[in-house]
This record gives structure tokens, C-alpha cells and sequence, in this order.
């Protein structure tokens, strides 16, 4: 590709982009240069700079699950481990920033109900929506994330915090329990 070749990366095979710049690229397959590793590297922290700068989403208003999906699936869907996401949104469901609060495994993320609560009211935000990812391609919700979304949402409640959805990406689709859930949601809160 004549744009790597611009940026000295002179690749012995055809490599597809979108393999390149995944995160689980394995340089060694390929009998990469240190030197190319790091450019390779410095390219993914580019490319992902670029489009957070340019998918920021400070501002916009949400008006249902569909359009906040789309908001993370963005960020979340080529990921190979979890991430667990919050839009903080003030009262007429403005984004005031959307940020990554913790990052886990291939299969799992823990989370702090109190880490995200105190980073809602140090952003004045009266309302949130959570996501994470499944990589694994299945949006279903287990039970810890169903036990989470529960405990969360209570601790929202005790805080004044409207907690508007939980949403589960994967590559191909996504999860809401506002939509999905609803009355089980909030019947058993």
C-alpha cells in the first residue's frame, strides 16, 4: 500500500489495514523490524486519536437507544476486550462528555458504582447511559451485567442521577435494556 510505503513501513506481504491496526496485530508473524513495530504502533495512536477527535460527540442531544448505540458502537465494536463507557448527560440529554472509566479483559470488566457516580456529579450530569462491549459478537446480557445494571441503577436513584440505559455492543448489533428490558428493569429495582 503506497501510503504505509510513505511512512517508511516497507512490509514484506500484503497486510489488510484492518488487521494492522487491530490491537491483537502479531507483528512477529510477519518478521516485522522493531523499527516497523513501533511506527505500526504509532500509527494505531493516530488513527484512534483521529477518530475520537472526530466522532466527539460533547453537545449532541440523545433521543433513544438506537442513536446512543451508535454513538459507542463506533469505539466499541472492533475492540478484542471489554470496555465499559459513559455518556454524562445534563438534563435535556446533552452530551457533556463520553468517556472510557475502565478497561478489562477479553471476557470481562470490572467496575466501581461509586467511581462512576462521583465522576457524574463532578461533571454536574443528570443522567447517564453506560456501555460496554461484548467481543465476543453476542450482545445478551449475563447476569453480572444484569446485576450490575441493577445496582447501578439503584445507587443512580439515591444520587439523583437518571440512569437512562445500559447498552451492550458487539460487532454486529447491540442491547438495550431501556428497550429490551423494561419492565423486568424496573419492576426489580
Amino acid at each position: 500500500m503506497q501510503a504505509l510505503e510513505t511512512l517508511g513501513l516497507k512490509l514484506q506481504e500484503h497486510i489488510g489495514l484492518d488487521e494492522l491496526l487491530n490491537e491483537n496485530f502479531n507483528p512477529q508473524l510477519y518478521g516485522l523490524t522493531g523499527d516497523q513495530e513501533e511506527k505500526i504502533s504509532a500509527l494505531r495512536d493516530v488513527v484512534a486519536a483521529y477518530i475520537s477527535a472526530k466522532e466527539d460527540i460533547s453537545g449532541k442531544i440523545v433521543k433513544d437507544s438506537q442513536q446512543a448505540a451508535q454513538i459507542a458502537g463506533s469505539r466499541l465494536r472492533r475492540l478484542q476486550h471489554e470496555e465499559f463507557w459513559v455518556a454524562f448527560l445534563n438534563r435535556a440529554n446533552v452530551v457533556l462528555s463520553f468517556e472510557m472509566i475502565f478497561k478489562g479483559s477479553l471476557d470481562a470488566v470490572n467496575i466501581s458504582h461509586r467511581d462512576i457516580i462521583a465522576k457524574a456529579l463532578s461533571k454536574n450530569a443528570t443522567n447517564i447511559i453506560v456501555f460496554h462491549n461484548h467481543p465476543s459478537g453476542c450482545p445478551t446480557p449475563g447476569t453480572a451485567d444484569i446485576e450490575h445494571t441493577r445496582m447501578l441503577q439503584k445507587a443512580c436513584k439515591m444520587m439523583e442521577i437518571g440512569m437512562l440505559d445500559h447498552i451492550i455492543v458487539s460487532p454486529g448489533s447491540y442491547f438495550s435494556f431501556a428497550d429490551e428490558m423494561t419492565s423486568k428493569f424496573k419492576t426489580q429495582v
